[in-house]
């Protein structure tokens, strides 16, 4: 009898996903890793591989492997080609079709800043999204890198995105920060903590990893480590070197205006990187309801 299996997706990018199309993404990347397994299990069970059909050969042996992996490849390839691209196209074809009439436009400006910064709103068309989240996972397989995108291109030719379009190019949306050197004040165990990305974090109930342990962290102390490394980081922006735009030398003078070059000098760090490091404070704030951390942050942000 065929070997059951679970498979248990673990994918957080996928929360960033519109909830129409969540269950979508878990499918395809799933059957993507799965149906080269299922094909490697059934032609090994029959001896496809084995020189000679020889199904007492203790290892598998090198050439062996080798014509393994190109068969996979060759497989896997194809089903790109028909299987996925088809499936992916009739979902498109679906969601396209589902958001027609359902766009609202956002009247209140106020809330719509806070919830994009809480990281809660994910820009963008729908099934957009969805073509470059699972064309960027999909893609992680260099060996099939290349027809991935030619699926990703008629996917996209499909929405009319032109394939190098600004709006077409994947950006990870879940923003994170790690908190490092986490001790447990009962079994002492030190850790970092994942604040955006671990599951077991995104509730307002902080416990020890440890199985034998268990033990709540001291929230208080959390939000405290957090506001120490927040006005560490506005104190450095404000302090920052200035460099010239042209040959990338640090100013070394306080009233020259312009560089020996002649080039203009600019801040070694660019305000929109420091606003977007901000916002991941802000977005651990709204979850975890950190009000100083939230207020600090706010007054930073000028978010009235």
């Amino acid at each position: 009898s065929d070997p059951q299996v679970d498979i248990v997706s673990s994918w957080n990018i996928a929360d960033c996903l519109p909830k129409a199309t969540q269950d979508h993404f878990v499918v395809i990347v799933s059957e993507f890793m799965y149906k080269p397994w299922e094909y490697a299990l059934s032609h090994a069970t029959k001896g496809t591989f084995l020189e000679d059909g020889d199904l007492c050969t203790p290892s598998i042996t090198a050439p062996v492997a080798e014509k393994l992996e190109s068969c996979l490849i060759e497989y896997l390839k194809n089903q790109i080609s028909s299987y996925f691209t088809d499936k992916l196209l009739m979902i498109v074809r679906g969601i396209v079709h589902h958001s027609k009439g359902s766009k609202r436009s956002q009247n209140d400006d106020e809330s719509a800043q806070v919830d994009q910064l809480a990281g809660n709103v994910l820009t963008g068309d729908a099934a957009l999204e969805f073509i470059k989240h699972v064309s960027a996972v999909m893609a992680l397989d260099q060996n099939v890198q290349h027809d991935v995108l030619v699926m990703r291109r008629n996917l996209l030719r499909y929405i009319r995105v032109k394939e190098f379009a600004p709006e077409a190019q994947f950006s990870a949306a879940v923003t994170s920060f790690i908190l490092p050197n986490i001790i447990c004040s009962y079994c002492n165990d030190v850790r970092d903590l994942d604040l955006g990305r671990d599951p077991t974090l995104l509730t307002q109930e902080w416990r020890c990893a440890v199985p034998q342990c268990g033990h709540p962290y001291d929230r208080e102390m959390m939000e405290n480590s957090l506001l120490q490394i927040l006005r560490q980081r506005e104190r450095l922006y404000h302090l920052q070197d200035l460099v010239c735009s042209k040959c990338r030398m640090m100013k070394d003078r306080h009233l020259t205006e312009l560089c020996k070059c002649a080039g203009p000098f600019k801040c070694l760090e660019d305000p929109s990187e420091f606003r977007s490091k901000m916002q991941v404070f802000y977005k651990i704030a709204v979850q975890q309801n950190f009000e100083l951390l939230k207020e600090c942050v706010a007054w930073i942000l000028e978010i009235r």
